[in-house]
C-alpha cells in the first residue's frame, strides 16, 4: 500500500478552501492508502505567532479533522514536534542545499516583502528543506498539494535524489498530487485571489458561528449585472459562488444556470448559505463533542508509532552518512 504524508499549519481554522482542496481528496484516500496527517507545528513557526494560542490552535484543527471525517483508525495523526527526527534529517539536508535555489522559492520571496521592515527569519528561507525532511523521512510515495507548493515539492525531489546520489540512500523520489480543481476557490472579497485565512474577511471557516458565515455570504463580491452565469473571466465573483455551491450541491455549473435562472444574487446567496449549512451540519455537531482530552490520547498514540518508524529510518541514515 502506498503511503500519503501531507501536512497542515495550525495557523488558523480550517476554511472552505481547505476542505476542498485538502481534507476531502484526504476522505477518499484515507480508504486507499496509508496516511500520515502531520500537524505541522515546526513550520508554523516561521511566520510570528502568539505561543499561548499554539497549543489551543492544535486542538481545534485536530478536532475539526476528526469532525469533518478524519478516521483516526486509517488515519496516522500527529504532531510535527513530537518527532525529533525530523530537526535531525532537516540538518543534514541543509548542508546539500544551495542558497540559490532556496532564494528563488516564490512563497521566501512573498514573505520577504510582506515583513520587509521588520525582517523574516531564517525559517522562512529553509522551510522547503524542512519539507523535505518531513517528507523523506517517512519513504514517503505520494504528497497531495495545492498549486502554490508546487515549487517547494519540486525541490525536495530534487534534493531527495541529491541525497541518494551523496551518500547513496534509496529514498523515494515523492509523486506530487495536484487537484485541478483546488485553485477554483476563491476569496469572497476579492475572486482574483485564493481564499485565504491572511483574509478573514474573504475566508468562510467551516466552524465559524453560522451568523458570521451568512454576513460573508451576503456580502460577497458579485458584479454589476444580474445573471447568474458561470464566466469566470467577466464575472469572477458569480462564478466562484457557482464553484462553491456546485461543490456543496454536486451539480453543474448548466444546472445552477437553470435553477436560478431569473433569481436575484441575494437569492443565490442565501441558497448557498442553507447549501453550506446542510453540508456541515453533521460535521459541526460531532466537533462539540470531541474533548481536548480525546486528542490528546490520538496524539500521544500516533506519537510512539510514528517515532518507532522514524528513528528507524534515522538510524539507517547515521550509518549511510558515516556517523553511526
Amino acid at each position: 500500500m502506498k503511503r500519503i504524508l501531507t501536512g497542515i499549519k495550525p495557523t488558523g481554522k480550517i476554511h472552505l478552501g481547505n476542505y476542498f482542496a485538502v481534507v476531502k481528496e484526504l476522505l477518499e484516500m484515507q480508504n486507499k492508502y496509508e496516511v500520515f496527517l502531520m500537524i505541522a507545528d515546526l513550520h508554523a513557526q516561521t511566520i510570528p505567532y502568539f505561543p499561548q494560542e499554539l497549543k489551543q490552535t492544535i486542538y481545534d484543527l485536530v478536532k475539526s479533522l476528526i469532525a469533518l471525517g478524519i478516521n483516526t483508525k486509517k488515519v496516522t495523526i500527529f504532531k510535527q514536534s513530537d518527532i525529533p527526527a525530523h530537526l535531525y534529517l532537516f540538518w543534514f539536508l541543509t548542508t546539500i542545499s544551495y542558497m540559490g535555489e532556496l532564494s528563488r522559492m516564490h512563497e521566501f520571496k512573498e514573505q520577504r516583502e510582506k515583513y520587509g521592515k521588520e525582517g523574516i527569519g531564517v525559517g522562512i528561507f529553509l522551510y522547503p528543506v524542512l519539507m523535505t525532511a518531513d517528507i523523506i523521512l517517512y519513504n514517503t510515495d505520494i504528497v497531495p498539494v495545492g498549486e502554490d507548493q508546487r515549487q517547494h515539492l519540486e525541490l525536495c525531489r530534487e534534493l531527495t535524489k541529491r541525497f541518494n546520489n551523496r551518500f547513496k540512500t534509496n529514498f523515494k523520489i515523492p509523486e506530487i498530487y495536484l487537484n485541478p480543481e483546488t485553485a477554483k476557490i476563491m476569496s469572497l472579497q476579492d475572486p482574483t485571489k485564493k481564499m485565504s485565512k491572511s483574509n478573514p474577511g474573504g475566508c468562510l471557516e467551516i466552524f465559524d458561528s453560522l451568523k458570521k458565515i451568512k454576513e460573508k455570504i451576503l456580502k460577497s463580491v458579485t458584479d454589476s449585472e444580474k445573471e447568474i452565469k458561470y464566466d469566470p473571466i467577466n464575472k469572477p465573483g458569480i462564478s466562484n459562488l457557482m464553484t462553491i455551491f456546485k461543490y456543496l450541491t454536486q451539480k453543474s455549473y448548466l444546472e445552477i444556470e437553470e435553477l436560478f435562472k431569473n433569481k436575484s444574487y441575494y437569492e443565490f446567496k442565501l441558497e448557498i448559505f442553507k447549501a453550506f449549512t446542510k453540508y456541515f451540519s453533521r460535521a459541526r455537531k460531532i466537533k462539540q463533542k470531541i474533548s481536548n482530552k480525546k486528542i490528546d490520547l490520538i496524539l500521544k498514540k500516533s506519537a510512539k508509532k510514528i517515532n518507532i518508524i522514524a528513528n528507524r529510518n534515522l538510524d539507517n541514515i547515521l550509518k549511510k552518512m558515516g556517523l553511526k
